[in-house]
């Protein structure tokens, strides 16, 4: 009994150690970009060009992977239902001139739902009746670099940007079968790159404060070890990299 409690101890203290490490990650890049614009924050008194912004983007997104040929025909169809989700994208800092710094945080979640009949499902020789069901929920967190132009007139803005941080993966996954209602099949996969985004837009100015545009940005995210929450023995693969396209709103003080 003495041996048992120790492992589950172990165990508990290692997750504690992950999550820690994480934790620790996000919080660098927090401090990193505090003092970033804390600098802009200073120059700003030897230059009247400096400019803070906040910005909200709502994309469509798309996971740009091809799905598994390895999987079987309901399995890729859950999948697939998987490829298309909404991204929400928040932004803090500041330019000086054309050239800004500042943090990105942004979202991307779906859910799919698919049914089966006469399945063998869990690939042991029996035919099932029921339903998969999976969440995935993605969040990068990162410092970024950007850079705007003037086109046409000084109302329109053509921007790049480009960004590095961590990107967490999650995904809840559940099986229903005829013999297992209420469900007791689930499986929750977690892990964590550091990964880069990039993106381009342009944006119109309405007018000195507030300004409508248009964004695109691919974020890369191959996961090659996604950990089971029930049991740290088994790591998983996963590849969702993501272009997201959709409007965005800035405010400019």
């Amino acid at each position: 009994m003495s041996t048992t409690c120790y492992l589950i101890c172990l165990q508990k203290t290692e997750r504690q150690i992950k999550r820690h490490k994480y934790m620790n990650k996000n919080t660098l890049l927090f401090i990193t970009a505090f003092f970033l614009l804390f600098s802009l924050n200073t120059t700003s008194a030897q230059s009247q060009s400096i400019h803070f912004f906040g910005s909200y983007d709502r994309s469509f997104g798309n996971l740009i992977a091809s799905v598994s040929s390895s999987l079987g025909n309901i399995e890729q169809d859950e999948v697939s239902k998987l490829k298309n989700g909404s991204v929400n994208q928040f932004e803090l800092g500041a330019f000086i001139n054309s050239f800004g710094l500042g943090i990105i945080h942004n979202t991307y979640s779906t859910n799919a739902t698919t049914n089966f009949e006469n399945y063998d499902i869990d690939r042991d020789g029996r035919l099932d009746n029921g339903q998969l069901n999976d969440k995935l929920s993605l969040k990068f967190t990162g410092l970024e670099v950007l850079y705007k132009k003037a086109v046409f007139s000084s109302r329109f803005d053509v921007l790049w940007k480009i960004a590095f941080g961590i990107q967490s993966y999650s995904i809840d996954k559940t099986t229903e079968t005829s013999e297992n209602n209420p469900p007791n099949n689930t499986q929750t996969l977690t892990g964590s790159i550091f990964t880069g985004l990039i993106g381009a837009g342009f944006d119109y100015h309405i007018n000195k404060i507030l300004s409508v545009g248009i964004e695109t940005s691919l974020l890369p995210g191959k996961y090659k070890k996604l950990k089971d929450k029930a049991s740290d023995y088994y790591t998983y693969e996963d590849n969702v990299s993501r272009l997201s396209t959709g409007l965005k709103l800035t405010l400019t003080l």
